[in-house]
């Protein structure tokens, strides 16, 4: 099965009437998402140009208010096979505009950093592009959606990708060296 949640458009579309951030405007102007409604087995769903929305914090199905998340703004670009968001940010007291973000009930967070880290989220990349590159790398996996698939690598490769989650989300507990890290267990 192909994982790849990208389509290559075969001419160039315009997109700028649509307002998006010039990094996903760039994106989807030579690009289509495989959609929300693909096989759920797949680890990243990325949306369909229309399928991108404006997300803000009343659209985050955690039931609690978390001080600080009230200016969360962001475009939703995918989902994950638990249903999780994936969004572009453009305000987030724990990251960056350009960050791409999951947050939902599924997730093994906090993500981010600072005071206002939220349980539910992750920050899986410091940019769109980033991102595109580390899915690619990976076979269109992101192991921040499902760390315990880490468990399945050999131990220098989850030691990697533990460094890097834990770089963008120093709160975590599944880092490098901690119980969720096969490659430091004792051998049984």
């Amino acid at each position: 099965m192909d994982h790849k949640p990208i389509v290559r458009l075969t001419a160039p579309r315009n997109v700028d009437q649509l307002g998006l951030p010039a990094e996903l405007a760039q994106f989807y102007s030579e690009n289509e998402g495989a959609g929300l409604e693909i096989d759920a087995d797949r680890v990243v769903r990325l949306c369909r140009l229309n399928e991108v929305k404006r997300f803000g914090w009343r659209d985050v199905n955690i039931s609690d208010d978390y001080p600080g998340w009230e200016q969360f703004a962001a475009y939703r670009i995918g989902v994950s096979p638990f249903l999780d968001y994936i969004v572009y940010v453009l305000s987030a007291p724990v990251c960056p505009t350009g960050s791409i973000l999951t947050i939902g009930v599924d997730i093994a967070g906090p993500g981010g950093s600072g005071s206002a880290t939220l349980e539910n989220s992750l920050v899986l990349a410091s940019s769109f592009a980033e991102w595109l590159k580390r899915l690619e790398a990976c076979g269109w996996t992101d192991y921040g959606l499902g760390p315990g698939d880490l468990a399945k690598l050999p131990p220098a490769e989850q030691r990697e990708h533990r460094r890097y989650y834990q770089a963008l989300n120093p709160k975590i507990d599944w880092g490098p060296g901690s119980s969720w890290d096969s490659s430091t267990r004792p051998k049984e």
